[in-house]
């Protein structure tokens, strides 16, 4: 939401994948909430985690370490992050420990053309309209405006490193 897109400037890739089905998820008035990758990106495992990941008695460090290299050669190559983000864990973790991040309410619409496709952007309600616009008329949804770094990398890591 207030982050570069991992695909291009504007779009993060499962967006960016589908955005006209993105965009009627998210004005569906279903009970929604997103976690961005303004939010998960502030989450990694750093080449020293992943050491520790490897050499802990995790059930399954050593297969996704493994599985991490991939990831990790890709992260230092086009972000020059020397570790993996953790988007889909991030996410997770929302679910199950909600408190650990905070959330704002607003109507969140994807761009479905143009150079823009795939860009979400979300009315805060934080000004009243003089007329209609894309946003009138939708209901709010959810969107994960900070997060509890420390907390919730120190829960993944013990979660992956688990006997």
């Amino acid at each position: 939401f207030f982050a570069q897109g991992n695909v291009n400037p504007a779009a993060e890739a499962n967006i960016y994948g589908d955005p006209e089905a993105a965009d009627i998820v998210c004005t569906s008035g279903a009970n929604i909430t997103v976690v961005g990758i303004n939010i998960t990106t502030q989450i990694k495992l750093t080449d020293e985690d992943l050491v520790e990941l490897r050499e802990s008695k995790g059930r399954y460090a050593r297969l996704l370490t493994d599985m991490c290299k991939f990831y990790r050669d890709f992260y230092v190559a086009s972000d020059g992050v020397y570790g993996i983000f953790l988007h889909d864990p991030v996410s997770f973790v929302a679910l199950v420990l909600p408190d650990l991040f905070t959330y704002r309410k607003g109507v969140v619409r994807v761009e479905t053309e143009g150079i823009c496709v795939g860009h979400t952007l979300m009315d805060q309600g934080l000004k009243q309209w003089n007329s209609k616009n894309p946003w009138s008329d939708y209901p709010p949804i959810s969107v994960a405006w900070t997060v509890n770094v420390e907390e919730v990398s120190m829960y993944i890591k013990n979660q992956l490193m688990k006997h």
